[in-house]
């Protein structure tokens, strides 16, 4: 879930507002100063962060997409422990150390990251990066990746039906070795 964030400016003004009372400043004064500030609101950055939670088998296809402003968008970076990709869209350049081949972002579409064939060291905290001309937005997924369902199913069941199986043919096996020597027996 996310939680709302506040415009930094907003402390900022209840600050400048208590400290023109202190000055005590004329009332035009701290109104134009007050008006100033409103103007320059622009200047301080917003910073939105979501956390998202995922939870996948081994070996399904992950897909991680950042929704962005196509219109302020300047940048956006996907950041996973020491690796990162990072997109200008002014510039149209993207670097990236990713080594993993099951780990792609395509530079045509910046905004989602796949994963394909989750294995356990896929799981752990990504992280994407908007950087837009009012600020920064960030989303963070945490990725869980437990054992195949169809891999554990077929573990348990072969656990489960294999000793009692095996006794069931053992004897079985008893019982024919019995009965043959007994008819041998008779037969003599």
């Amino acid at each position: 879930t996310s939680s709302a964030t506040t415009f930094k400016a907003d402390i900022v003004f209840q600050c400048v507002s208590r400290c023109l009372m202190v000055t005590m400043l004329s009332l035009k004064q701290a109104a134009l100063f007050f008006i100033q500030l409103l103007n320059m609101s622009s200047v301080f950055a917003v910073s939105i962060a979501f956390h998202w939670d995922v939870s996948v088998s081994r070996g399904d296809l992950i897909q991680l997409t950042c929704n962005i402003s196509n219109n302020n968008t300047t940048m956006i970076q996907w950041i996973k422990d020491r690796y990162y990709f990072s997109h200008s869209y002014s510039s149209y350049r993207s670097s990236s150390n990713f080594s993993s081949n099951s780990l792609r972002i395509d530079p045509k579409v910046p905004s989602t990251f796949y994963i394909s064939n989750a294995q356990h060291d896929d799981a752990g905290p990504y992280t994407c990066i908007i950087t837009e001309s009012k600020g920064l937005n960030s989303i963070t997924w945490n990725v869980t990746v437990f054992e195949n369902q169809k891999e554990i199913s077929l573990l348990l069941y072969i656990t489960l039906t294999l000793p009692p199986a095996f006794g069931l043919i053992l004897c079985c096996t008893a019982l024919a070795v019995c009965l043959c020597r007994e008819f041998l027996h008779r037969l003599k």
